[in-house]
């Protein structure tokens, strides 16, 4: 079991200071579920990790741009993660094209780099 810093009153605990309060630190039963978010785009809520709102994501974003290197990291990841379209395309026997919005958003990932 994995554990996590619970939201209190719309907190979150990970920005607040030490020492936490009593019962701030909770199992977290979906951790694998959710861990391919980005730590800053989730919550503990209620024994459960969550995805922050649209409005959490963009307020956070706002306060902490990204760096040149974490977007590159960002954009290498993500070439990465879809590599196999483009082995799957270059595949004679497959006959599946690679979708429009991955060839795009790869475009886009290589400008970054």
């Amino acid at each position: 079991m994995r554990y996590g810093l619970e939201i209190t009153d719309g907190v979150d605990l990970m920005t607040g200071s030490s020492p936490l309060p009593e019962g701030a630190i909770v199992p977290v039963s979906n951790w694998d579920e959710m861990i391919v978010l980005p730590w800053y785009f989730r919550k503990v809520v209620a024994g459960e990790v969550r995805e922050k709102t649209e409005e959490e994501k963009e307020a956070y974003l706002e306060a902490n741009p990204p760096t040149m290197e974490e977007l590159q990291e960002e954009a290498q990841q993500y070439l990465n993660d879809t590599d196999w379209y483009i082995i799957r395309a270059n595949d004679p026997s497959s006959g599946v094209a690679v979708p429009q919005d991955i060839i795009d958003s790869r475009a886009d990932a290589r400008e970054i780099l």
